[in-house]
């Protein structure tokens, strides 16, 4: 009995034992297979820049042709043009003769170049200078900043072949671009004079048709008030009415036998406001009544040259 609980303990013991065996040769050829495979990921992610940099030749060379790194390029282009843009608007800044018509269209292509699309409110009529600026900018819509100077540089160039001629260097200091931007605003401001909200000064009949309030204005006109009163600017309340679309009182003040060539102080009729805003209702409308269409206004400019719509009933009654 005893030889068999021997017998027993010694199959039992020896069957530990393989078991133990067993597992530590598993466990042994699970470490080398994890270690191999650790080395060759190692060696696989050193080839791979190697490979990357075969791939980038071949994007960047084709039949000879370098064709990568467009981006820098891309970026060289628009240094070079900024720098040109940056050089041909402090020159027009410190130029004179140009018209304000081209002044303008400069000022449009400059805000789009320097500040996107036009992103603010139309100013008041108070201020028929920043309107026209304003007009300048938002009729460019979502043109692209490069566009822009390229624009603007052709418009320079025209009018000066030669204006680049001369110039020492092609790179520019960090302050070209602020220069530019603190000559620009004053240089173009003489276009018409800024009005100041302060210094207008307005009548009721003015502020009626202004405001569109024909109660108000009809009161006015029975009170035996002018209706050709100037403002301190020089308006008429006609010119107030074009200027804020104000067909209906248009119509009164016409039919009241308002002044349909009267001038402001800048020596532009009704009819120069409404092409300026683009009311077309309104300027065919005067036109209609007699409106003259080949009044100039202190800078020579007549209606139609303020305006840059195509209105056929106005631009045929334009001499040739």
């Amino acid at each position: 009995m005893k030889d068999w609980e021997e017998l027993g303990q010694s199959i039992l013991i020896g069957l530990i034992f393989s078991f133990l065996l067993a597992k530590l040769i598993s466990i042994l050829f699970q470490f080398k297979d994890d270690n191999f495979k650790l080395v060759r990921g190692e060696e696989d992610t050193n080839l791979s820049p190697i490979e990357e940099e075969e791939e980038e030749e071949e994007v960047e060379f084709i039949d000879g042709k370098k064709i990568g790194n467009s981006s820098s390029d891309s970026e060289d282009d628009d240094d070079d043009l900024g720098e040109v843009f940056n050089a041909a608007s402090v020159y027009i800044a410190s130029s004179t003769g140009v018209s304000n018509e081209i002044l303008l269209k400069l000022y449009g292509f400059y805000k789009i170049a320097t500040e996107g699309p036009c992103n603010i409110l139309q100013p008041s009529a108070l201020q028929l200078a920043k309107r026209a600026k304003w007009h300048a900018w938002e009729r460019l819509g979502a043109m692209s900043p490069e566009e822009a100077m390229q624009n603007y540089i052709s418009i320079v160039t025209e009018l000066y072949p030669f204006w680049a001629t001369g110039s020492t260097s092609k790179k520019k200091d960090d302050g070209t671009s602020s220069a530019a931007k603190r000559t620009m605003g004053p240089v173009f401001s003489t276009f018409v004079h800024e009005e100041s909200d302060n210094e207008v000064e307005l009548h009721d009949i003015h502020a009626s048709s202004r405001d569109g309030e024909i109660d108000n204005l009809l009161k006015s006109i029975d009170s035996s008030i002018s209706i050709n009163l100037k403002d301190s600017e020089g308006r008429t309340p006609l010119h107030w009415a074009v200027d804020r679309g104000q067909l209906k009182v248009v119509e009164l003040l016409v039919s009241k036998k308002a002044d349909l060539n009267v001038t402001d102080d800048e020596g532009q009729t009704p009819l120069h406001y409404a092409a300026m805003c683009e009311r077309e209702a309104i300027a065919e409308y005067l036109v209609n009544q007699g409106a003259d269409t080949h009044l100039k206004d202190n800078d020579g400019k007549s209606p139609c040259d303020l305006c840059n719509l195509n209105w056929p009933w106005m631009q045929n009654s334009f001499p040739s």
